[in-house]
């Protein structure tokens, strides 16, 4: 452990470098006009879902989503927590020990399963402290775990019927191109998905919301618009049923006027 990642570690608290939207660690923290601190995607998202623009601790209500950059020192000092506390790989650091054995430390705070996977790495999104790499994604309840936490979908019967599929292939299309982070946020203004990021930037005035309510809105316009076809087939069936019972009685109808025709024909020739 480096001086650095000891004063880190006396300095701060868990708690204190705790994110209370995720209750995880910070990452890529920002911090709002009221002085509260979040992770990045964490407000981001919390935002792109809400109605009005509001501080998720205190509740102070903003116009517009203010324009927010993360705070490097603070980012910094996080990481170097997670670093002192969790290693390189994630698991609890005895004090004195800044790497775990067998763990090797590329590069300072290098995650080693990044630098293996070549930066296309998912990781698990049930970890604490330093991410686990995903080793399966669940389709059903849109996360990516570790070995660790896949383990219930293996063993529970509640998750039988959960697919399970590589991490990788997965994400693969429903990723942000600008910030490799999932497209969990739809753009009505733009009509696109987006990533948490990306609504406190270029999107930060637009209106959006999550990709499951509008999926759900769109499916109930489409179930609507089904309904009302429906009605309309039936409507026209009624009405093309009316038809035939009138072309019916017009048919029977005609066949006494032809045999007074016929009939007054015949008189006039005799």
């Amino acid at each position: 452990m480096t001086m650095a990642e000891a004063a880190t570690s006396d300095l701060f608290s868990e708690q204190e470098l705790t994110c209370s939207i995720c209750l995880d660690l910070f990452s890529e923290p920002v911090s709002t006009p009221c002085g509260h601190n979040f992770c990045q995607a964490c407000i981001g998202g919390y935002w792109a879902s809400s109605p009005v623009c509001t501080c998720p601790l205190c509740k102070h209500q903003f116009d517009e989503r203010p324009q927010l950059s993360v705070n490097k020192v603070f980012s910094l000092i996080a990481d170097n927590y997670k670093l002192a506390r969790y290693g390189a790989a994630g698991m609890p650091v005895p004090d004195g020990i800044g790497t775990p054995m067998g763990v090797t430390d590329q590069g300072g705070s290098t995650n080693p399963f990044l630098a293996a996977a070549g930066g296309e790495v998912v990781w698990c999104d049930v970890c604490t402290g330093i991410k686990q790499p995903a080793v399966s994604s669940c389709l059903t309840c849109t996360a990516s775990y570790c070995s660790e936490h896949v383990r219930p979908h293996h063993s529970t019967p509640f998750y039988s019927k959960h697919p399970l599929m590589d991490p990788q292939e997965a994400l693969r299309g429903r990723t942000c191109t600008a910030h490799r982070r999932l497209l969990e946020v739809f753009c009505r203004t733009c009509q696109n998905c987006i990533c948490a990021i990306c609504v406190l930037e270029e999107h930060r005035t637009h209106k959006t919301v999550s990709v499951q309510t509008e999926r759900q809105g769109k499916q109930k316009q489409v179930a609507r618009t089904e309904q009302e076809i429906l009605n309309r087939i039936k409507e026209k069936e009624t009405h093309v049923t009316e038809l035939k019972r009138k072309l019916d009685g017009v048919k029977v109808g005609s066949v006494p006027v032809k045999v007074l025709q016929y009939y007054s024909k015949s008189t006039a020739v005799l």
